[in-house]
């Protein structure tokens, strides 16, 4: 910066309509960061008879760019701080996005428990998962291969929910609480009315940990 740049000063309307300064550049700066000086007020330079919107000077440009990134991150920092201070939501979220992991791994022994030939299987498990695993005993050669290679993409699906329900995403919550009921009409037209009960059981405790998610 030249020494004659260092010389000139500013005057700033505000919104009440006074002017205020003169102001050196570094002063600006301040008060963008404090967000009293916003690109579209108007700056009269020294050097000026007019004024002009803030953001059209070149010399100004950068003070706005630092001011957006350190409101970005006082936005984080918040939602940090509302995080830490909501422990109980925290926690509710994190046990609701957990039924993600448990729904997963239970249908995967649900797969292993019916290519070994058992006739037990855990409620808790997916019912397309089942479906799967008897469309493949149906079939000769690789079919079994087929059916395991389908329930492992399904349990990934849900594996990938509950690590993004983790994370405080609502969508994670939304799209696997409906496929999750999509999946318990299912057990409804076999007419399985425990399978259909902890289906709605699972629902009520994913729903739960989605709305704490939405508090946080």
């Amino acid at each position: 910066m030249n020494p004659v740049t260092m010389e000139l000063t500013y005057m700033v309307r505000g919104a009440d309509g006074k002017e205020y300064g003169p102001a050196s550049l570094e002063q600006l700066s301040g008060w963008a960061q404090e967000g009293r000086l916003q690109p579209q007020a108007g700056v009269k330079r020294s050097d000026m008879d007019g004024w002009a919107a803030a953001a059209d000077f070149v010399e100004l440009q950068p003070i706005f760019g630092s001011a957006a990134s350190t409101a970005a991150a006082t936005a984080v920092a918040q939602k940090a701080t509302v995080t830490r201070n909501d422990p109980a939501a925290a926690a509710q979220m994190r046990s609701g996005a957990s039924w993600f992991y448990w729904v997963a791994g239970l249908s995967l022994i649900n797969t292993v428990s019916a290519f070994s030939g058992s006739s037990w299987r855990f409620i808790l498990g997916l019912g397309i998962t089942q479906v799967f695993d008897e469309f493949g005993s149906t079939l000769s050669g690789g079919g079994k291969f087929v059916a395991l290679v389908l329930d492992l993409m399904v349990a990934g699906v849900f594996v990938l929910f509950g690590v993004f329900a983790h994370k405080a995403h609502k969508w994670a919550f939304i799209v696997g609480m409906v496929l999750f009921a999509l999946d318990g009409l299912i057990f409804l037209l076999v007419q399985d009315w425990l399978g259909v009960g902890f289906h709605a059981f699972v629902l009520f405790c994913l729903f739960r940990g989605f709305s704490a998610c939405r508090r946080l």
